[in-house]
C-alpha cells in the first residue's frame, strides 16, 4: 500500500494569495518601460515561464530586443517593491508544514517563479525550516502545465510522484502535478472548485485551514 511521504506546494496563490500583485507588477513594469501590452495579464498565464508571458504579451521582437532575462529579473523586482508590505499566508498553511515536519513528511515549492521570488516568499513567512527543497522557474525548461517543475520537485525529494500530494490554486498547475504522476488539492484562490476538479484535483478547500495530515494519507492509499 502507497504511503503518503511528500507535500509539493506551488507558491503564487497557493502559499500566498498574491496574484492581484503580480497583476499590478506586471503593469507597471510596462508602464515604466512604455511597452503596449496585447492584451491584459489573466488567469490563463497562470504558472507560466515569465519569458513565455513576455512573448505572449509584448511581442517576441521586445524579448529579443531587451533580452528575456533582464525583462524577467526587472519586473520580478517590481513585483517585490510592490508586494513586500502586504506579504501574507493563506490561511493555515504555515500550521500545516509545521505539522507535516512534525510528522515526518517531506515538503517542496514547486513554483514557476524565480528563485529570488521563491526565496523571498519562503523568508517573509518564515517557513525555513519547513522547506526541504525548492525548485523555482530558474531551475526548470518548461513552466506549467509541463510536469517538469512538479517532477523535478518529487525527484529531489527522493521521493516516488504516488507518494506525493501537489497544492495548486490554477488549473494550469493541476494539470502539471496529475502530469507528474502525483494526487493534487485545489486551493480556490484564483480558480474555482468546480474548475480544479474538472482539472483532477481530488479535493478542493478556501485554504489550510481544513485539511488535516490525516486527511492528505488518505488520498494516497
Amino acid at each position: 500500500m502507497t504511503q503518503l511521504k511528500g507535500l509539493v506546494f506551488d507558491m503564487d496563490g497557493t502559499l500566498v494569495d498574491n496574484l492581484a500583485y503580480h497583476f499590478l507588477a506586471f503593469d507597471e513594469y510596462a508602464k515604466r518601460k512604455g511597452f503596449t501590452l496585447s492584451e491584459p495579464l489573466s488567469l490563463k498565464h497562470n504558472g507560466m515561464h515569465s519569458d513565455e508571458i513576455f512573448k505572449i504579451l509584448v511581442g517576441e521582437s521586445i524579448v529579443a530586443e531587451y533580452g528575456a532575462e533582464r525583462l524577467c529579473r526587472e519586473k520580478e523586482a517590481v513585483y517585490r517593491e510592490i508586494y513586500r508590505p502586504n506579504v501574507k499566508p493563506v490561511a493555515g498553511i504555515v500550521e500545516l508544514l509545521q505539522k507535516a515536519k512534525q510528522a515526518g513528511l517531506r515538503c517542496a515549492i514547486g513554483s514557476a517563479g524565480c528563485r529570488e521570488n521563491v526565496e523571498f516568499i519562503v523568508e517573509a513567512l518564515g517557513i525555513e525550516d519547513c522547506i526541504d527543497v525548492s525548485i523555482s522557474g530558474s531551475d526548470v525548461t518548461h513552466g506549467k502545465p509541463h510536469p517538469e517543475i512538479f517532477s523535478k520537485a518529487v525527484e529531489r525529494l527522493g521521493l516516488n510522484p504516488d507518494e506525493c500530494i501537489v497544492f495548486e490554486d490554477a488549473i494550469n498547475g493541476i494539470i502539471s502535478g496529475i502530469a507528474a504522476g502525483c494526487k493534487c488539492v485545489g486551493i480556490t484562490t484564483t480558480a474555482s472548485a468546480e474548475e480544479l476538479t474538472k482539472a483532477g484535483a481530488m479535493v478542493c478547500a478556501a485554504d489550510f485551514t481544513a485539511l488535516t495530515i490525516d486527511d492528505m494519507k488518505q488520498l494516497v492509499k
